[in-house]
């Protein structure tokens, strides 16, 4: 039996109606992206790049291949489900003809989003080389950094803390101050290569990208085959949560599947007491022994519900030591607000204040997140829900303040009540996306015609924080 009849028992086949049915929902999505993502890079390559933009296209690259990196060292890269384990296992057909196409279907991904990329850093800075030189390299990079990851993945090397570095020098590398980033008299928007058309600066450094890239995919190639059930389960599990997730509008399954992850590779923590014990009784004197007996007066002293809610708020900065990632996504948000004005959007930039305020706060926010979504722990705290809510709010809340007052320094065409307003706002909607209700999918559905069925109901619930985030954005450019 050959790996192609062994792909082909696993398929299940479906009439040629719903292939063309699903192709068609596909294209159209896409299609709408591809739009959008040549508006953006059409107005990147109409924009004239400022000094330092050269610089700002070099970290922003290499920022886009750490969190690439770390993407696929999440899911594996390589992965393989229940059903499809049996097969790779079990069949005598070699493993590594099995999982190929998987990988060779993720070394396509890795070259699509590494040739996208560059539109997206021309969009906010500028086109600073020539766009088939950027493209040229994006893919070639893109490539390598699935390959690599496989690589890693067959010698069970976890390289997320260097990553994490790697992202933090990088988002320190884009805050340095813009005036420092071009050299002296290499004109705007150049660090030490050429901006002009591929000639002799474009062509070696594209070759090379690629060279590295074959090689390095070569190598992954032939370490397929020797993955084990170990390797290729644990991807498989993720991506058939994020499925899941994705498909029925609720990112609470995922979110846990990657909060257990973290703790298995965190592996062990010290206990930590976060206040007195409940319920601690002082000894009482009962008085001597023979003779007249006073009456006892028994003294307890536990918590109050003040050393009750510093007790909580102090589980969110344990829980931010415990999985320093928020932290990581915290401190990389700091430059995006100045990036966009960086790309001369400087209307927009209140607007990219306010909706990256969010994003950091609600890294933050772990803990306000599973209480809301969790009635035994609340029962079992034994305090009022909104006490609770509150309490696992303080942390969120000054670390939205932190962010807003660093950014408002740096950012230009953000003001003081532009940060005040993201600080609040950023707040605000996370409290609403927190305490959501569990989603609801016997909503009723409205046929529009051209459209087709519309869930309204379900777009009302999906839409509590959204809804309030985009009117803060709008308020933000209008302030």
């Amino acid at each position: 039996m050959t790996a192609w009849a062994v792909d082909r028992r696993l398929r299940t086949p479906l009439p040629w109606r719903f292939v063309v049915a699903r192709l068609y929902s596909r294209l159209v999505v896409f299609g709408i992206i591809g739009l959008v993502g040549y508006g953006w890079a059409y107005a990147g390559l109409t924009k004239a790049p400022q000094p330092g933009s050269a610089w700002s296209a070099l970290w922003l690259a290499v920022l886009g291949a750490a969190v690439l990196m770390k993407v696929a060292l999440a899911f594996g890269p390589v992965f393989a489900g229940a059903d499809r384990m049996f097969w790779v296992f079990s069949s005598p057909v070699p493993r590594g003809a099995l999982l190929r196409p998987r990988f060779f279907g993720l070394l396509l991904v890795g070259a699509g989003v590494g040739a996208a990329w560059p539109a997206v850093v021309f969009g906010l800075v500028g086109a600073v080389v020539s766009p088939l030189v950027a493209v040229v390299c994006g893919a070639a990079a893109g490539v390598a950094v699935v390959a690599s990851a496989v690589v890693a993945q067959r010698g069970r090397v976890r390289p997320q803390g260097w990553l994490s570095g790697l992202v933090g020098v990088a988002v320190v590398a884009l805050l340095v101050p813009l005036g420092l980033r071009a050299e002296p008299g290499a004109g705007p928007g150049v660090v030490g290569w050429s901006s002009g058309e591929v000639g002799w600066s474009g062509g070696p450094v594209g070759v090379a990208a690629w060279v590295v890239a074959i090689g390095l995919a070569v190598a992954a190639s032939a370490s397929v085959r020797r993955l084990r059930r170990s390797d290729l389960a644990a991807g498989g599990a993720l991506a058939g949560v994020a499925k899941v997730s994705v498909s029925w509008f609720d990112l609470a399954l995922l979110g846990a599947i990657l909060a257990e992850r973290r703790a298995r590779a965190l592996g062990r923590v010290k206990s930590t007491r976060l206040g007195p014990p409940l319920g601690r009784v002082k000894s009482a004197q009962l008085g001597p022994p023979l003779g007249r007996v006073k009456s006892a007066r028994l003294r307890s002293r536990g918590p109050t519900p003040f050393s009750r809610v510093a007790a909580l708020a102090w589980t969110d900065v344990l829980r931010l030591r415990r999985t320093p990632n928020a932290a990581l996504v915290w401190t990389a948000l700091l430059p995006a607000p100045a990036l966009v004005a960086l790309g001369g959007e400087l209307s927009f930039a209140p607007a990219a204040h306010v909706v990256a305020a969010f994003l950091a706060t609600d890294r933050l926010a772990a803990g306000l997140k599973f209480v809301c979504r969790s009635p035994a722990m609340r029962r079992m705290l034994g305090l009022p829900d909104r006490t609770l809510r509150l309490a696992h709010l303080v942390f969120p809340a000054a670390g939205a303040v932190l962010w807003c007052a660093v950014t408002t320094a740096f950012t230009p065409h953000v003001s003081v009540l532009n940060g005040l307003v993201s600080a609040v706002g950023a707040v605000a909607v996370v409290y609403r996306i927190a305490t959501r209700p569990p989603v609801d999918h016997g909503a009723a559905i409205v046929d529009f015609g051209l459209f087709g069925p519309t869930p309204l109901g379900l777009i009302v619930q999906l839409s509590r924080g959204p809804a309030l985030l985009a009117v803060l954005a709008v308020v933000q450019m209008s302030l």
